[in-house]
C-alpha cells in the first residue's frame, strides 16, 4: 500500500498504541508508515473507538454540546429524532450541541440511556410522552436524590 502522506510504497507496518479521541485515551490498532509516521485505521476500528469513547462519556456524564452530539451520532440518532423523543424543537437540540444553551441534565441522561439501552429507553420516553410512567422509569428524574 502507498502512504497517502509521503507517497512511499510498502512502508506500512502493524501499529498498536494509545490514541486520544474527544479527550479520552483509548488503545488503537492500525498500520503506521515507517517513513513518515502516518497512521491508518480500518473503518471498523474507527467505529470501535467511537463506541468505546461514547461509553466512557455516558458513564461519566455528558458535559458539553460536543459530547452530546458525539454520543447522539454514535448512537445512530438524528437531531430531529432526539428532538421528537425529548419533546423539544430540533433547533433546541442544535443549540445544546453548539453550547448556546445548557443541556438539561435529564436530556443528557436520557441520551446516555438511548445509547446504552436503546429499546428500553425509547419505550420509556414514549410512555412518558403519552403521560404514563412505567414502574422503574427514570423519566422525570433530575439526578438529585
Amino acid at each position: 500500500m502507498r502512504c497517502p502522506t509521503c507517497k512511499k510504497e510498502g512502508s506500512f507496518r502493524p501499529w498498536e498504541g494509545m490514541t486520544d479521541v474527544m479527550g479520552i485515551e483509548i488503545k488503537g490498532r492500525g498500520e503506521r508508515c515507517s517513513s513518515c509516521g502516518e497512521i491508518l485505521m480500518r473503518l471498523s476500528e474507527h467505529g470501535r473507538q467511537e463506541r468505546l469513547v461514547a461509553e466512557q462519556l455516558v458513564a461519566r456524564g455528558i458535559r458539553s454540546g460536543r459530547e452530546f452530539k458525539f454520543v447522539r451520532k454514535t448512537a445512530g440518532l438524528r437531531a430531529n429524532e432526539v428532538a421528537e423523543m425529548f419533546g423539544v424543537r430540533k433547533e433546541t437540540v442544535s443549540r445544546w450541541e453548539r453550547d448556546e444553551v445548557e443541556i438539561p441534565r435529564t436530556a443528557a441522561y436520557a441520551l446516555g440511556e438511548l445509547f446504552t439501552h436503546p429499546k428500553l429507553a425509547r419505550q420509556r420516553l414514549e410512555a412518558f410522552a403519552a403521560g404514563a410512567r412505567p414502574p422503574g422509569s427514570w423519566a422525570g428524574r433530575t439526578g438529585a436524590r
